[in-house]
């Protein structure tokens, strides 16, 4: 059976199974929309078989060389000899250069994280995020929002950054170390007149 013959064989087999399925609808307490799904991926594996029945102008002829670009050699072990085989996947290859473009987007956004990391600010209230608020409130401030209100209005008005530590370690007992107050006082440093 030559390769087109089982293509449209499968096809057939697989209209006849969504048929089966579509039956289905008939008993009581199976679901339309699984019977519907079910149907659809019938469909969608038909479709998909139907491609490979296009694929015939794509694979060279038997007799015809497969172009140096698609070829695939055996392994290291094999005896001097390399086979010659088709790869579907290689008519489908996007250039080389995408994986440059995609590196050059991380980079610009790097780029632009560090920038707004380094952008003065003009109000702590403003510039600590939501998640941020919440982390400092936990962490550094044991749930109580009233301290961080207190706390943050504080830190707006402090001239450096000995200061803004003093304001901090007067609200917690936590090491200075403390990834949540190091955050807070990364976002003080951009407050300061200096931006020390």
């Amino acid at each position: 059976m030559d390769f087109n013959a089982t293509i449209d064989l499968i096809i057939k087999d697989l209209n006849e199974a969504s048929e089966i399925i579509d039956d289905l609808k008939k008993y009581p307490g199976v679901p339309a929309l699984q019977v519907e799904f079910a149907k659809s991926k019938c469909r969608s594996a038909g479709e998909v078989i139907a491609l490979l029945k296009n694929l015939s102008d794509i694979l060279p002829a038997k007799d015809e060389p497969v172009p140096e670009n698609i070829r695939k050699k055996e392994s290291k072990g094999a005896e001097n000899k390399t086979a010659e085989a088709f790869i579907i996947a290689d008519k489908f290859n996007r250039p080389s250069d995408l994986y440059d473009e995609q590196l050059g987007s991380i980079k610009a956004e790097k780029d632009l994280s560090d920038q707004l990391k380094n952008k003065p600010i003009n109000s702590l209230t403003e510039a600590i995020g939501i998640s941020d608020k919440f982390l400092f409130i936990g962490e550094i401030f044991d749930g109580n929002k009233v301290a961080y209100a207190e706390a943050i209005s504080r830190l707006d008005k402090t001239e450096n950054l000995q200061d803004a530590m003093a304001i901090i370690r007067s609200y917690t007992d936590k090491d200075p170390e403390n990834e949540a107050i190091l955050q807070l006082l990364d976002l003080v440093k951009l407050k300061l007149p200096s931006n020390e």
